[in-house]
């Protein structure tokens, strides 16, 4: 169907990052116009004897017709000026994308994320798992067609994010080999199992690592150390590009392995960034430790 000289049924094109964002913001303005109908009443009520699932049914009625007019006018406005949602957030998608693309814009979102989990805020839902996860789904489909896209699939969970955001597990191993104080002894032992899967919200908030001036230094450097030497081994061709999606719970070397098609060579980096890691919380990590102890004592 064309209106206007706008093709209205090309749904299939629009199967892209692009596509998700448009998806979700749909969804958030159909729940919002069916909530406002149930609220306001706006629906069909049936007699008492009619079977619940019948009224429910009939009471979903209008506002899904409000729904559905909603769509087609936005749709329609939109076609007259030549245009759609899809075309709109390309453009700044295609910014984001364009980060995604070099080591510099890839720092600079590590660094986004770990400046909000610093303050408290869940960085990777945020800024990852919202805008992140659809561009480099993208990139892994095109991965997998033959394109050599580094940012791509489960690159952070793979190099970056090992233990959990931070890079935490060179943190917890810390904590349980070479802990002084009770406090991190404990929160070590704890938060070994969970670190091994990149979960890590047991060290952020018990250690904490929110809000600590001890802690949040490497807690945003590690991070980024990690992208350098993942980002440069994958771009001298030392490493295969990555070409099969892979649980973000897997362990530190599994993710590497599968996600680059049985490529020892990153099960190699991520141990390597792993080391790094390790160095890198070390001093601040005894700094904190010694702190605690002492008032411990």
């Amino acid at each position: 169907m064309i209106y206007n000289g706008v093709a209205l049924d090309s749904w299939v094109t629009r199967f892209s990052g692009v596509g998700i964002f448009i998806g979700i913001i749909t969804s958030i303005l159909a729940v919002q116009i069916y909530r406002y109908c149930i609220v306001k009443n706006v629906t069909i009520h049936m007699p008492k004897g009619v079977p619940d699932g019948v009224s429910k049914a009939f009471a979903s009625l209008i506002p899904a017709i409000f729904i559905a007019i909603t769509m087609v006018v936005i749709n329609g406005v939109l076609a007259f000026f030549h245009t759609d949602l899809h075309a709109i957030l390309t453009e700044p998608f295609e910014f984001v994308k364009g980060l995604t693309g070099s080591w510099l814009g890839i720092v600079i979102i590590m660094l986004l994320i770990h400046l909000l989990w610093i303050v408290g805020v869940h960085g990777t839902a945020i800024i990852k798992n919202s805008f992140i996860n659809p561009i480099l789904l993208v990139a892994l489909t095109e991965n997998i067609n033959g394109a050599e896209n580094i940012f791509a699939g489960d690159f952070v969970n793979m190099y970056i994010f090992l233990g959990g955001a931070g890079s935490t597990l060179g943190l917890v191993l810390l904590m349980v080999f070479n802990a002084k104080s009770d406090q991190l002894k404990v929160l070590g032992r704890a938060a070994i199992l969970p670190g091994l899967f990149n979960i890590n919200e047991p060290v952020i908030f018990g250690a904490p690592i929110v809000y600590n001036p001890y802690l949040m230094i490497p807690f945003i450097l590690a991070p980024i150390i990690n992208v350098t030497i993942s980002y440069f081994a994958a771009s001298v061709g030392f490493v295969n590009k990555i070409i099969s999606g892979i649980p973000w719970i897997s362990p530190v070397g599994t993710g590497a392995f599968l996600g680059t098609g049985g490529d020892f060579r990153g099960v190699f980096i991520a141990i390597i960034n792993l080391g790094i890691s390790i160095l890198i919380y070390y001093p601040f990590f005894k700094m904190y430790d010694n702190k605690l102890y002492s008032q411990q004592k």
